[in-house]
């Protein structure tokens, strides 16, 4: 792993406060570019389904990821296919330049 992509995953679990596991899903998303589902996505990343879930509910309560029921006829469970949002730089941007602020403002208070 480069030290930037080291420091850029730093950076984003620290501001939302999430995992590694996390991130690294989110990562993994960003990489793919396309909806999958759970079971894929724990495949690729060689962790447990419910691990995975775990970390896409976090990315979706943050606002990175969305999840979408599949529109296979069938009988059973649905589906549901998660994919990053497509405008994730510009949110990632805006919440990273709110947590460096957040963080300056503390400091000064030292």
């Amino acid at each position: 792993m480069s030290e930037k992509l080291k420091t850029s995953k730093e950076v984003i679990r620290c501001c939302y406060k999430i995992s590694d596991t996390d991130v690294d899903c989110l990562f993994k998303l960003v990489e793919l570019g396309k909806p999958v589902t759970s079971e894929e996505l724990s495949a690729l990343l060689k962790m447990s389904k419910t691990t995975v879930e775990n970390s896409l509910k976090k990315l979706i309560d943050i606002g990175l990821v969305v999840r979408e029921k599949g529109d296979e006829k069938k009988i059973g469970r649905p589906k549901y296919y998660y994919e990053i949002i497509s405008n994730y730089m510009e949110k990632l941007k805006h919440d990273l330049t709110e947590c460096s602020r957040k963080i300056q403002s503390s400091m000064s208070n030292f």
